[in-house]
């Protein structure tokens, strides 16, 4: 189990982080809802259909990185400039390619809609600025991630005053896509500035590091792809198969089912760097520290699941109106959805640690190819819910059901289920913890 120092720098570091997220819930609760109503569905949807599009992009620009380079330099932290600087440059240059080619896409499958076009060609913009999550590896590293919420805040709070100015002058949507570069291009102004200012690191680029990233990361880029396609092709498909009113009530399920994943992506991307640190001293202290923060996340996730379930009818209806109560089935299966697919979130922590990135490779792979056949039958057959639907079942096959046939993987899903054990463990290692910190504070 971790020690005291240990736990109290990944409360900490979750504190800073949900603190961050609160205020972005709490902006998108009132500043996102507003536009909602005001963009009314058709054209909410087709920001939502541009942002599903430019998701996988980023994904592919993302190179798989995200789940690598922590674990990496904690192994090699001699080469962490080289890492940084290397997969810095590796994400700009593949964000700079893949523009354009958005742009072409879009031109191809959807001929003579300009709007839909400039839309793409402002939000798209956002993927390039987005360089930036690469230098949060060194903050969440470092367990720093107070100045990643401080500057994340500070580039929210921006983008809210041009979305009041916008929503004030009854500009065109257009201008709301835009609104999200905007909120990217400050997050990279700031997080560049505490980095310069915070770290000792001396960034730089080299083809060896290239490689040696790349020679693992090409499993995280197709596996990343992966859970992004299955994770965006519903909305894809919807727009495809229906229009973009149906895309637009279905996001707002989909952002109701899932905003408050924040929680437990917070405990776990502040665990990460402790877990696999201990994965190199005690192979039980290890696995015990990750299946109770798993057992932490399952809490977590269940609770909303219940809360959504009761009462989402309830918080679709003031947040975006009559209008989008359609989206009320929908969000109660999206939730169960999200109950157990942040599992599969957690479970890149013990893939890492294990080095069986061939597998989760091969999990996503096979989820992506069953969501896209479910969701044309389901969608055919029952529209925005039947989308959900496939979702659901997307979730259970990828996250417990395919781990179990193979012989390395098949422990992952005893760990599930035997992390709900560790529940009333982790509520009381938390109390104390939280106790012990706020006494030494005061």
């Amino acid at each position: 189990m971790a020690n005291d120092g240990s736990k109290k720098k990944i409360l900490s570091n979750s504190v800073w982080v949900i603190i961050r997220h609160l205020y972005s819930m709490i902006t998108s609760l009132t500043i996102v809802a507003l536009i909602a109503r005001y963009l009314g569905p058709s054209d909410y949807g087709l920001i939502n259909y541009c942002a599903s599009v430019i998701s996988i992009f980023t994904t592919l620009t993302g190179l798989g990185l995200d789940n690598l380079i922590v674990s990496e330099i904690i192994r090699n932290p001699e080469k962490k400039g080289g890492y940084l600087g290397t997969a810095l440059v590796m994400r700009f240059g593949a964000s700079l390619i893949s523009y354009p080619i958005i742009l072409a896409v879009i031109m191809a499958i959807n001929p003579g809609n300009t709007t839909l076009l400039i839309v793409m060609a402002f939000q798209a913009l956002g993927m390039i600025f987005q360089t930036y999550e690469v230098l949060i590896y060194w903050f969440q590293i470092e367990l720093k991630m107070k100045y990643i919420s401080i500057a994340i805040i500070c580039a929210i709070t921006i983008t809210t005053a041009m979305r009041i100015i916008l929503l004030i002058n009854r500009a065109s949507v257009e201008w709301f896509a835009l609104a999200l570069s905007v909120q990217s291009a400050a997050s990279l102004l700031i997080i560049t500035f505490f980095f310069v200012k915070k770290s000792d690191v001396r960034l730089k680029a080299g083809v060896q590091d290239a490689k040696a990233l790349l020679r693992i990361s090409y499993n995280f880029i197709i596996s990343s792809m992966s859970v992004i396609i299955y994770m965006h092709a519903d909305r894809i498909i919807l727009e495809r198969m229906t229009d973009s009113a149906n895309v637009g009530i279905y996001s707002a399920a989909i952002m109701l089912a899932t905003y408050w994943q924040f929680i437990p992506t917070a405990l776990i991307d502040s665990a990460r760097p402790v877990i696999l640190e201990k994965r190199k001293k005690s192979y039980e202290e290890y696995l015990d520290l990750f299946n109770l923060i798993m057992g932490g996340v399952n809490l977590i996730s269940f609770i909303f699941a219940v809360v959504m379930s009761s009462l989402g009818w309830f918080f679709i209806y003031f947040v975006y109106g009559s209008e989008y109560l359609d989206a009320f089935i929908p969000l109660i299966i999206l939730s169960w959805s999200s109950f157990i697919g942040i599992s599969g979130y957690t479970r890149t922590i013990w893939i890492t640690g294990e080095g069986y990135y061939k597998y989760e490779r091969r999990f996503t792979v096979t989820a992506a190819v069953l969501n896209i056949a479910l969701d044309i039958l389901f969608i055919w057959k029952m529209g925005i819910i039947g989308a959900a639907v496939a979702t659901l079942i997307t979730y259970i096959y990828e996250v417990l059901i395919v781990p179990f046939f193979f012989r390395e993987t098949r422990i992952f899903t005893g760990l599930w289920f035997r992390s709900f054990r560790m529940i009333p463990r982790f509520t009381k290692e938390s109390v104390k913890t939280v106790l012990k910190k706020y006494g030494s504070d005061h």
